[in-house]
């Protein structure tokens, strides 16, 4: 019996020491990408609290600008977004430290992002 209280203890110690979640925030992320094809890029992400729940994302990349409408459910940010004529859909799940990394298509493939806070 003293094992298992012990098992028991620890178990609730361990409990109470995890950290908080992270949560997405508004403000600007640095991007670090790559495309369906392999090749990478950068740029800014900027994510406004919108009307209605929702969230309006930019991106700029190089000189690209692309402007989304976003919302977050259960701790995923999914964007919609127009590129070139091609509607497109990425989501996002926030990590520990605040960053967000995810996938994207526009129906040519998956490419992905890690979008990090600034500072």
């Amino acid at each position: 019996m003293p094992v298992l209280r012990m098992l028991l203890l620890a178990a609730a110690l361990c409990g109470l020491a995890l950290p908080a979640g992270a949560q997405i925030r508004e403000g600007a992320y640095q991007v670090e990408g790559q495309n369906p094809d392999g090749t990478t890029y950068g740029g800014v992400f900027m994510l406004q609290e919108a009307a209605g729940a929702s969230w309006l994302a930019t991106w700029q990349v190089a000189d690209v600008r692309l402007v989304g409408l976003g919302l977050i459910q259960g701790g995923v940010l999914a964007v919609s977004f127009v590129v070139n004529g091609r509607p497109g859909i990425a989501a996002y799940e926030v990590e520990a430290d605040g960053s967000l990394r995810g996938s994207w298509t526009t129906g040519g493939g998956l490419g992905t992002e890690i979008l990090k806070p600034h500072q």
